[in-house]
């Protein structure tokens, strides 16, 4: 690939500012948005013909964005479609504040290294951090932190996407800005296919005008049909596009559910509510407070019956818990009890 006579004059937006290039740069003028401006998303659209994906990832894109007007960058890979999103309004704006009419936009994300293995990683950013999962060349999932994430925070990213969680959060990685992005936005053929079937149309009605006049009534009514049987596929296409749309996103909320309700064996709180409530006793005692995280339960109640040991006792019995324990709250007719899930 020949080198670039010029080095770009790259303006980086931002959330609060605007980095402007060094002066005495000549080359044509990109505009770099920061990957805390940008919504990140990958569609898989496998099962959508070719011809008719990118139609349909605009649709999809129109249905999840935030903004009212905006811009985004795909890149495909194998039926996949890698989206970020901006505020195209901001990005304007901004523009003319530096007095600029167009530019060249990416992603900062795309002007980052791919890696090119497995793996889930934390990147230092333009500002702030990206959490990045990458598979098999896609990036799987992604998610920004204006600083470096707590331990559950990240621990919940990897859930998210069927990972085991680590909760040890690695040093963020400092990489340089690609001279070029490592995907290209897809161009989109459908109206330049169009123009090449309308000029075969009429480069053959011509044909048949010349050479055999006495069929220009059949060759103008079969153009009829044509047209008429373009807009009746058109037709159907838009009605069954949101029926398609609306069965794969149930799929995928049913996979998610599915996937999170794997990673809680725990019984729900509703039911240990239950549990613990049948053994209490059913008069002048109340539950005030309640907590439980990760196997570990505790709650208060008011009652009359100060028996540490008789609570201690009934609760052990059950096979559920262990390590019951039970002491005086901060009034004297408040107890609090505490314990494990077996």
């Amino acid at each position: 690939m020949p080198k670039r006579l010029f080095s770009p004059r790259r303006y980086l937006q931002r959330r609060n500012d605007i980095v402007t290039p060094p002066t005495g740069i000549k080359g044509r003028r990109e505009w770099v948005i920061s990957r805390g401006l940008c919504y990140y998303r990958l569609f898989s659209l496998v099962d959508i013909p070719a011809a008719r994906r990118d139609s349909v990832l605009q649709l999809k894109i129109k249905q999840w964005s935030p903004f009212k007007n905006y811009a985004n960058y795909s890149i495909w890979r194998d039926g996949h479609a890698q989206v970020w999103i901006w505020d195209q309004q901001q990005q304007q704006n901004r523009l003319m504040e530096m007095g600029l009419k167009k530019a060249t936009c990416f992603p900062e994300t795309a002007l980052r290294t791919r890696p090119t293995t497995d793996t889930v990683q934390l990147l230092q950013c333009l500002e702030g951090v990206e959490g990045q999962i990458w598979k098999e060349g896609l990036l799987m999932g992604s998610r920004w932190w204006a600083q470096r994430p707590p331990e559950t925070e990240w621990a919940h990213f990897q859930r998210a996407h069927s990972l085991p969680a680590a909760h040890n959060v690695p040093t963020p990685i400092e990489q340089p800005l690609l001279k070029r992005p490592w995907g290209r936005t897809k161009k989109r053929l459908s109206q330049f296919q169009l123009y090449q079937e309308r000029i075969w149309v009429m480069g053959g009605t011509v044909i048949f005008t010349i050479v055999l006049t006495w069929q220009m009534i059949s060759v103008w009514k079969w153009q009829q049909a044509t047209e008429q049987l373009h807009a009746q596929i058109e037709e159907l296409n838009e009605s069954i596009t949101p029926i398609l749309t609306a069965r794969n996103q149930a799929i995928s909320e049913k996979t998610l559910l599915e996937q999170l309700l794997a990673l809680t064996p725990d019984p729900s709180q509703l039911e240990l509510m239950t549990k613990i409530a049948e053994k209490l006793p059913r008069q002048n005692t109340k539950l005030i407070q309640w907590f439980y995280q990760t196997g570990e339960l505790r709650f208060t109640i008011e009652t009359q019956k100060l028996d540490h040991t008789f609570y201690v006792e009934t609760f052990q019995a059950l096979p559920l818990f262990r390590e019951v324990k039970a002491e005086t709250g901060r009034e004297p007719n408040q107890i609090i009890i505490s314990m494990r899930l077996e």
